[in-house]
């Protein structure tokens, strides 16, 4: 056996997905049949969540208005992700009617935010019955369902950015890329490629909400106000391609070392003769040689 195939060192354990498998004759159970479900599920939770982390992917614009004296916000249709890599998926455009018992006093600040439910539909009764005598149902069937919601704080579970006055641009000034600053704290973990939710770090992953917009009161008047969408507290996901950060990172790494060595080089022939000196600059300013040496200037003649 070639001893260069060999691994130095080896670790394993077992991961958390978990696929079903089946043989012929096979006396198959309940829990048999639902791994199936279990494994595609977890396995996209998981490759949402690591390649986009969580936020709206696109559309669900929120749009105010007001009408005959009640606010009427419109949220238009689109996909979002929540912090588990679950779709939240509006095939349509919801409106919602603020009615607070018909009262003026509304708050002039309000949150929209969309959350993701379940429904069991189409319950089946058992073939056989427990020894009870009791006959049980159970759903065949489980329907994603979509909520928004309109609440006057905002919620303290729910995937959005941070509060736009610390970064009001979200971006690289002086860049014509789309792309978010890579510092903001919203994106920093994701640009640096680190996992939204491990096992260290899985306090957001019971999250089912996606903070859309935050609404304001920009009009004083109780006939006629008026209302304004921010959609900055919403956290934007959307897939690119970008470097690979590790790569900079050990590119980083490599020259800092260079310029410690090149460093260290240029104090030991300072303790040397001056006969010598060794060109340190940059390159573009040493010609096509930029390791030449550079002989001393010749002594002036005495008048």
């Amino acid at each position: 056996m070639n001893a260069n195939k060999e691994p130095v060192a080896r670790a394993s354990e077992p991961s958390v997905l978990l696929r079903a498998k089946f043989g012929p004759g096979m006396l198959l159970e309940h829990d048999d049949l639902e791994q199936l479900n279990l494994y595609t599920r977890d396995l996209s939770r998981l490759l949402f969540r690591s390649f986009f982390g969580s936020g709206v992917v696109c559309g669900l614009l929120v749009k105010p208005d007001v009408k005959c004296g009640k606010v009427i916000v419109t949220v238009d249709c689109g996909l979002a992700l929540d912090c588990q890599g679950d779709p939240i998926y509006l095939p349509r455009a919801k409106t919602l009617t603020i009615e607070e018992q018909c009262s003026k006093d509304i708050p002039k600040e309000l949150w929209v935010v969309l959350c993701r439910t379940e429904k069991c539909c189409s319950p089946r009764t058992a073939m056989c019955a427990s020894d009870e005598g009791d006959v049980t149902s159970a759903c065949t069937r489980e329907r994603d369902w979509f909520e928004i919601r309109i609440v006057r704080a905002r919620p303290e579970c729910a995937c959005g950015s941070e509060e736009p006055d610390k970064d009001p641009l979200q971006a690289v000034a002086g860049d014509k890329c789309w792309c978010v600053n890579p510092e903001h704290p919203c994106y920093k973990n994701h640009y640096a490629g680190i996992c939204g939710c491990t096992e260290e770090n899985c306090q957001s992953c019971g999250c089912d909400c996606v903070v859309l917009a935050r609404l304001k009161q920009t009009s004083d008047n109780p006939e006629h106000p008026e209302w304004k969408a921010d959609h900055r507290v919403r956290r934007y996901t959307r897939p690119m391609l970008m470097r690979d950060p590790q790569v900079f990172i050990e590119a980083e790494e490599e020259a800092r070392k260079k310029r410690a060595a090149g460093a260290a080089t240029t104090t030991a022939m300072g303790g040397e003769s001056g006969s010598y000196t060794t060109a340190t600059e940059d390159p573009a300013t040493q010609g096509s040689n930029p390791g030449r040496r550079s002989k001393p200037n010749a002594p002036k003649s005495e008048a």
